[in-house]
C-alpha cells in the first residue's frame, strides 16, 4: 500500500464537506502556516525557509477566501495611488 492509497479515504472525505467547510479549513490551516513562518522569523531561523512558508500561507488565505478574484480591484486602487504619489 502506497502513500496515495493510504491518503485516498481523507480525500474523499474532505471533498464530500460542504464548499464553505472546505474553504474554511483550508483558510485555517492556511493562516496557522502563516503564523508558524512569522514565528520562526522571529526567532531569526533560516530566512529562505521563513519566506517561503509565508509565502504559501498567504497565497492559501488569499486563494481560500477568494480575494484573488477581485485582483482587478485593487490593481486599479494601486494604479491610482502611483499616480497621486507622482
Amino acid at each position: 500500500m502506497n502513500a496515495i492509497d493510504w491518503l485516498m479515504p481523507f480525500y474523499r472525505k474532505f471533498i464530500a464537506l460542504p464548499f464553505f467547510t472546505r474553504r474554511a479549513i483550508i483558510f485555517v490551516a492556511s493562516v496557522v502556516l502563516w503564523w508558524f513562518g512569522a514565528m520562526l522569523a522571529s526567532m531569526h531561523f533560516n530566512n529562505n525557509l521563513c519566506v517561503v512558508i509565508l509565502l504559501v500561507g498567504a497565497a492559501g488565505v488569499v486563494w481560500s477566501s477568494e480575494v484573488w478574484r477581485l485582483w482587478k480591484v485593487f490593481a486599479v486602487i494601486v494604479a491610482i495611488c502611483l499616480a497621486i504619489m507622482k
